[in-house]
């Protein structure tokens, strides 16, 4: 069972292959020292001789020696690294089974006081109702209150137990930095056997990790490396036969695992979703021949087709939606600003797996060397959508958009990722005011942004919409790693957050937020600032140090419209949505944080007391109105 709230297993990984691949390199290490001490022997026997061959050879084994001294001791460290990387994998292995049963153990006891507290009569009639981390209210239950305090008493031991879970991702994310710190001060000139040939080769430390056998690593071994920094250099050092066979061997693995190159990404992919597309077929022909070979005149017979035909629709939803990701066209611009269209090409799907619900596509240029985002491009976004949305009917509309809309406002140096890398909440209640989704997908989230191989001088924005935002909010919190953050009519900044103080990374970075007028959706479930009831934490609107932006018009080229299909923003919950549509203010503000521009700040509503009543007059509409612009920084 998957507990609430927990984050992936911190200490995934293959101890025994991380230890294999230290002994591996034991042993290229012993091999190096014997041969240098047949050179070491072989070079005594030269000094001995006299004659101008002898001083040009012997100069020659010299300098091979010490090349294989120094190759002993580069593979000795490494070895040493690797080995020191696998005991710390292994007890914290152990450390995460133990906590691992604590918090079920925990979440189990927190059913055991709700039966103390609830009769059956009262768990059919009001149960139902409850989540599994709410109580009943003191003023709806008339028995002994001390069954209520243990209730919550065991709810809170499994919010502790969680926590103490989930922290092991930051120990795992130290163990990883400690292990790639020790490999960067191994000498980076080491002997390395390729093709049955002895040659010095300059390795950096990351790849260095399986240098000599790297084309003997497995899909799972790879992913067993953890930080994304080793696996793209370990997969980069690969041949481009070897990866071609892994692509094609464990598409669903490799095109899902942060730190593999987009290209790479993007043609496991494709196989994954025509791969998951034929499964769907197969099954439903299945399906199919079972409803043609019932009796449909029998009552039972067409209650049971009915079931089959239910399912053979869910599972032919996706699979049009899929095959237009396979098949539309890619549209890019250059460093030169010159628009290129692939016909057909399909879109950029960075991450596909139908087991976690999860998708995200790329928009922007491939570096054609590194399968990478190029070296020129400056400004990197990743958008995070809201409540309704699925695998099945994911576009990369929102991507395109921002994409394009950068492109025309700033040139081609923006490259934009749409991320929708787990289950999200639909409508159904308690839907989007469950908290669970977003404590799901944030860590996910935190690794993916990890895992993207941005330039290092340009600038990474992510931003949430919606349910997105409180996801964007616990990632924050979970340890996400950016320059600027954008909350989009977001339903808050996560379950529980008070504020920027809460996130380790990102306190002191530039956050922005937007909300059109009279939000319908979400504008009334935030809480203000202070308030910790709110169901997704602390409104970003009112948040100390955060920065409130204009929605202003539907029409941002012509503000001054007298056209209400134009001027102003709908209200009530076409509002909620209206701000992510490409040529309105709201999202030429979007735009504008992330190519770091200059965005129209939030002007306050003026309130007109006249006799009994008070007119609201929208910032925007006041007689004196002047937009103010900040510099995104």
């Amino acid at each position: 069972m998957s507990l609430p709230g927990l984050i992936d297993d911190p200490a995934r990984g293959d101890v025994g292959a991380v230890n294999g691949s230290a002994a591996a390199f034991t042993t290229r290490a012993g091999s190096s020292r014997a041969r240098k001490t047949d050179a070491d022997t072989a070079l005594a026997s030269l000094t001995s001789m006299t004659s101008t061959s002898a001083d040009a050879l012997g100069a020659r084994v010299l300098l091979l020696a010490q090349r294989l001294g120094e190759a002993e001791e580069g593979l000795g460290g490494i070895s040493a690294a690797i080995t020191a990387y696998a005991s710390d994998l292994e007890a914290l292995k152990a450390d995460a089974a133990r906590k691992l049963r604590a918090a079920q153990n925990a979440y189990d006891h927190i059913f055991v006081r709700r039966a103390e507290a609830l009769n059956a009569a009262s768990e059919f009639v009001t149960g139902w109702a409850l989540p599994w981390d709410a109580v009943l209210p003191s003023w709806m239950y008339l028995d002994d209150p001390g069954y209520l305090h243990r209730w919550q008493n065991a709810i809170d031991s499994y919010y502790t137990a969680r926590d103490a879970y989930n922290a092991l991702g930051d120990e795992r994310r130290t163990i990883d930095q400690r292990a790639v710190s020790a490999l960067a001060a191994v000498p980076l000139i080491t002997a390395v056997t390729q093709g049955g040939k002895v040659g010095l080769s300059g390795f950096t430390a990351a790849s260095l990790i399986w240098a000599g056998d790297v084309n003997a690593i497995t899909a799972e071994s790879l992913a067993g490396l953890g930080a994304p920094d080793i696996i793209r250099a370990t997969w980069n050092a690969m041949d481009e036969e070897t990866q071609a066979a892994l692509l094609a061997a464990s598409s669903l693995l490799l095109g899902n695992l942060n730190g593999i190159p987009i290209q790479d990404r993007v043609t496991a992919n494709h196989k994954n979703i025509r791969d998951e597309i034929a499964r769907r077929e197969a099954e439903i022909a299945r399906l199919q021949a079972l409803v043609d070979d019932l009796k449909t005149g029998d009552r039972a017979d067409a209650w049971e087709a009915k079931g089959y035909l239910d399912e053979i629709a869910k599972l032919r939803a996706p699979i049009e939606p899929w095959q237009r990701l396979l098949e539309q066209d890619y549209t890019w611009w250059d460093q030169s600003n010159q628009k290129h269209v692939e016909k057909k090409a399909g879109a950029r799907v960075v991450v596909f797996d139908p087991r976690a619900d999860a998708i995200a596509t790329y928009q922007g240029p491939i570096d054609p060397v590194t399968g990478d985002i190029p070296a020129w491009i400056r400004n990197v976004a990743v958008s995070v959508p809201g409540t309704t949305t699925t695998i099945t009917d994911f576009g990369d509309g929102t991507g395109s958009s921002l994409y394009r809309a950068a492109v025309r406002e700033n040139g081609p140096s923006t490259a934009v990722f749409q991320w929708a890398g787990g289950t999200f909440p639909q409508l159904e209640l308690p839907g989007p005011t469950d908290a669970s989704y977003s404590r799901d997908l944030a860590p996910k989230l935190v690794d993916f942004v990890a895992g993207i191989d941005r330039p290092a001088d340009s600038t990474l924005t992510v931003l949430g919409h919606s349910y997105g935002g409180a996801t964007v909010g616990l990632a924050e919190q979970a340890g996400l790693k950016a320059d600027r953050i954008l909350y989009v009519s977001a339903a808050g900044m996560g379950k529980d957050v008070a504020g920027l103080s809460d996130f380790p990374y990102t306190a002191d970075v530039p956050h922005y937020s937007m909300m059109a007028r009279n939000d319908a959706v979400v504008g009334l479930i935030q809480g203000k600032e202070g308030e910790w009831h709110a169901i997704h934490g602390q409104s970003p609107l009112t948040a100390e140090g955060v920065i409130r932006l204009e929605t202003g018009w539907m029409d941002h080229g012509d503000p001054d419209s007298t056209d209400l299909e134009d001027h102003g923003f709908p209200s009530g919950i076409e509002s909620h949505s209206s701000v992510m549509k490409p040529g309105t203010t709201a999202f030429h503000n979007i735009v504008e944080v992330i190519i770091g521009g200059e965005a129209i700040t939030w002007a306050p509503n003026e309130y007109v007391t006249g006799g009994y009543s008070t007119i609201v007059v929208d910032g925007i509409d006041a007689a004196d109105y002047e937009p103010q612009y900040v510099k995104i920084d």
